[in-house]
């Protein structure tokens, strides 16, 4: 028998999600069993190139969104973003479609 010497606290209730289904992002089989920035990285630039390339509300680019969302530190957005505005983002992005 195995004993549970550090039980998990209990779960916290957040009143705005609790009537909804929260799940995460699904295994990337190109990124497993690595360091989460590469993943991070591909997904933000491939929904800026979604976006830039099949529209803003096309219906593909929101999964990238996503994914980027869910395991991206904000910080790491915010000056990617500014990158993007200023014109010194690391990544070739196509120019947005007209």
């Amino acid at each position: 028998m195995r004993l549970n010497i550090y039980p998990l606290p209990p779960q916290r209730k957040i009143p705005e999600f609790e009537d909804k289904e929260v799940r995460t992002v699904q295994q990337d089989p190109r990124f497993q069993n690595t360091n989460m920035t590469n993943w991070c990285y591909t997904s933000f630039v491939d929904y800026k190139r979604c976006q830039r390339l099949l529209g803003e509300s096309h219906e593909c680019c929101p999964q990238f969104k996503k994914i980027y969302k869910a395991i991206c530190p904000n910080a790491w957005v915010e000056r990617w973003e500014e990158q993007i505005k200023d014109g010194t983002f690391a990544a070739t992005l196509p120019e947005k479609k007209k």
